[in-house]
């Protein structure tokens, strides 16, 4: 009985063949597949099933970032190579304070400072920060507020409050002030109160000192719109995101004319600009009256070294000191 059955499955079998074979849309590997597949179910009686791993939708940025380059992660235990790498950084570090581009108003040393934001960065919450700011401009943020240690700090385009988050850490005393056209994504319930869901042209600051003020620029608008507006608010001292020179700017959408564009004078008298990113072409208009007058604003105009590379935590950015 049991022999007439596999006799059958077998004819049940070798029927199978020939629409495998013949099918030609199918690459040669998945014909065999399917052949030894046809084998075992009609001829043995075994089926074989592949069985997916679940994971929970909440488990999966906590893995994604373990595989990622992140101090949180990946470090040496070693405290002798913890400090080196330090040290490094904190040279990078002095190498930009020494210009005397921005004003200093902490005692502070580099190094203490690097340490703190290593210790600080690392142990962080929001691990997850996909589309905001990366280790490169976390570092600089921090190291940058941390020295020049203002009493306003103020983030147009706050997204889910990473940098809201860090700047917090650094100056914990500062008046800050973050605004988003959307709050939907903020994740840092602490500093919601201090975040305002509206552009931040139209809003109205209480009296400040100039001089010991920052605005952080996250926000991919005009940046020649930008600086005429900090200008007017009483604002010198900018820190600009997605800062590429003109042609650098088909790697993502940031606010054209950039402030890189601007101190080049590239690009800034053509009423449009046009790339392809990601296969799509893209255009931005733009105001060669607006973009001069911003231009002529401008008196230092500094990208910050780049610390992703000599760290290897990867990343890249264009974050730019820029005074007026």
């Amino acid at each position: 009985m049991i022999a007439g059955k596999i006799k059958i499955n077998h004819l049940i079998f070798i029927a199978s063949w020939q629409p495998i074979l013949s099918n030609k849309d199918l690459p040669v590997k998945a014909r065999i597949k399917k052949l030894i597949q046809s084998f075992l179910k009609n001829t043995l009686g075994i089926q074989i099933h592949r069985v997916k791993a679940k994971s929970s939708q909440a488990e999966k940025p906590k893995l994604k970032m373990r595989y990622e380059q992140d101090p949180a992660f990946s470090y040496m235990e070693d405290p002798v190579y913890q400090d080196r790498l330090m040290q490094e950084l904190a040279q990078i570090g002095d190498s930009f304070r020494n210009k005397g581009s921005l004003p200093s108003y902490s005692d502070s040393s580099s190094l203490s400072i690097v340490k703190d934001f290593f210790r600080i960065y690392s142990s962080r919450k929001l691990t997850d920060n996909t589309h905001g700011s990366g280790f490169h401009n976390a570092f600089w943020l921090y190291f940058i507020a941390r020295f020049f240690n203002p009493e306003l700090i103020v983030e147009s385009g706050v997204w889910k409050g990473h940098s809201s988050w860090l700047l917090h850490q650094a100056c914990p005393e500062a008046e800050q002030y973050g605004f988003d056209i959307s709050l939907n994504k903020f994740e840092i319930p602490e500093l919601r109160s201090q975040m305002f869901q509206q552009d931040w042209g139209s809003f109205e600051f209480p009296s400040f000192n100039p001089d010991r003020a920052l605005i952080f620029f996250d926000c991919h608008v005009n940046h020649a719109q930008r600086i005429l507006e900090a200008k007017e608010k009483g604002f010198k001292h900018i820190l600009f995101d997605d800062n590429p020179p003109i042609h650098k700017v088909y790697s993502h959408i940031p606010g054209i004319p950039t402030a890189a564009m601007l101190v080049a004078n590239e690009g800034i008298d053509a009423t449009s600009i046009n790339w392809v990113w990601n296969g799509e072409k893209v255009s931005r208009s733009i105001d060669p009256a607006q973009a001069h007058q911003a231009r002529d604003l401008i008196k230092v105009h500094e990208i910050l070294p780049d610390v992703g590379g000599p760290t290897r935590y990867g990343g890249f950015a264009f974050l730019t000191y820029v005074q007026i």
